[in-house]
């Protein structure tokens, strides 16, 4: 799908064994967005700021972390959007009339975490069961939306 300012998108499906009622997962293939965090090897002798680099990944003991701190972060930026539009909403049903201005609706993109595991061979060194690589899961967005909020800058794109 693109290559952001930290992580790859790649178009993929989740089929869990044990699947939710609803949300991410609810569906055999839900077709999701498969991200993964990555730097940027350059050439010896050229500039960080030329486009000419090979995309690496990090190791599975620095992978993991930037990736459970991001789900964590979206974890509760979900939870306090849920108390504020609860606050809003009781504020609103105490009073006599509405307020003279639309409140605008927002969310935050369904996602979660997934680790791939090996599954050894006779042949193979690595042991069954050990995680070899993390990934973060996204909803798919179809149709039109307003992204306010992005990674690689922290003012809001009201544009």
């Amino acid at each position: 799908i693109g290559i952001g300012g930290f992580k790859t998108a790649h178009e993929g499906w989740l089929t869990l064994t044990v699947p939710p009622s609803s949300g991410l997962g609810s569906r055999a293939s839900h077709n999701v967005v498969v991200k993964r965090p990555f730097h940027r090897i350059y050439p010896q002798g050229i500039p960080t700021s030329s486009t000419d680099y090979r995309i690496g990944h990090f190791a599975l003991a620095d992978e993991l972390p930037k990736l459970f701190r991001e789900a964590n972060v979206l974890y509760w930026a979900k939870a306090l959007l849920g108390l504020v539009y609860d606050f809003i909403d009781h504020a609103i049903a105490g009073t006599p009339d509405p307020p003279p201005f639309n409140i605008p609706r927002v969310r935050f993109v369904e996602a979660g975490l997934a680790l791939s595991y090996s599954q050894g061979s006779s042949k193979s060194t690595i042991k069954t069961g050990v995680p070899r690589a993390g990934f973060f899961l996204e909803e798919v967005i179809d149709g039109d939306f307003t992204k306010f909020i992005h990674n690689m800058d922290p003012d809001p794109l009201l544009d």
